[in-house]
């Protein structure tokens, strides 16, 4: 009953906060329906969203921040907790990190996306910094690409960990036979469909405008339909994926390789984004 209800709810469009409430409302709906069934129990969602920041270089504030979003039942602590930030020191990334608390409740209530803006991005921009790397695990990856749709050049680039794209065998099949997502999404209007028509319809026309953009994901992740889907949109060199599912220890893996072994970070590394 819960996927016919979700199913049945179209975007409108409308003025752009209305857009994004609406997108907010079934993005989480359906991620909770693909990854873990409902929660009856959500957090509170006080306004600004709470973040925690951390320094990773050692000679003062850098021009580099990097904006962590978790997945669904997420927490503040995670990445840390995960060893996401101890990874970029190890590889000696001269960046400011900020995470944010953005779980479940910002999504049913409507305010992702607003809140992203308002509160983490734009104020970002105001202190100072140059660049913004915006990494998102599951449903932040959502929040990631929405947020880059209706604010292109919020961030300078995204990471996507395991993102939710949809879990629709039916329209990943309409999609395919017409060629792929830029084919099918030729001439379609951005807020017509449901969240993930709308998710590729956005992808399909705009990939190529898109900030650099990785793709990380595990080769048995429950999603990955719509990861192999993405990989045809994006460079071979900002795609990757290794032996693992839909959890930390893949995610941590993936997040060493691509500060390590990618150029996502080269210029913090060689101190060209010096501290401010």
């Amino acid at each position: 009953m819960t996927r016919a209800l979700i199913k049945n709810v179209v975007l409108h469009k409308s003025s752009l906060s209305s857009l994004v409430y609406h997108f907010a409302r079934i993005a989480f709906a359906l991620a909770v329906l693909s990854l873990t069934g409902c929660s009856l129990f959500l957090r509170s969602t006080p306004t600004p969203i709470p973040t925690q920041t951390k320094r990773i270089s050692p000679t003062g504030p850098a021009s580099t921040l990097v904006v962590f979003l978790p997945g669904r039942g997420g927490s503040i602590a995670d990445f840390e907790r995960q060893g996401f930030l101890s990874t970029l020191k190890e590889a000696g990334v001269q960046a400011d990190t900020l995470t944010v608390d953005a779980h479940l409740g910002y999504y049913i209530n409507r305010t992702i996306i607003d809140r992203l803006w308002i509160d983490v991005l734009q104020p970002a921009r105001q202190q100072g910094y140059q660049r913004i790397v915006l990494v998102g695990v599951s449903l932040g990856g959502v929040g990631a690409l929405f947020c880059e749709r209706e604010h292109p050049g919020a961030a300078d680039a995204l990471v996507l960990l395991s993102p939710y794209l949809g879990d629709d065998a039916r329209l990943f099949k309409r999609i395919a036979a017409a060629g792929g997502p830029a084919a099918w999404a030729a001439g379609r209007d951005l807020y017509t469909g449901g969240v993930e028509e709308q998710l590729w319809t956005f992808l399909g026309q705009r990939s190529e405008t898109l900030p650099p953009t990785w793709l990380l994901c595990g080769r048995r992740d429950s999603l990955g339909q719509g990861h192999r889907l993405l990989a045809t949109l994006l460079p071979a060199t900002k795609v990757a994926s290794i032996e693992g599912a839909h959890d930390w220890p893949t995610w941590h893996a993936l997040w060493r390789t691509v500060c390590f072994n990618s150029d996502l970070f080269e210029a913090e590394k060689d101190g060209i984004a010096a501290p401010r």
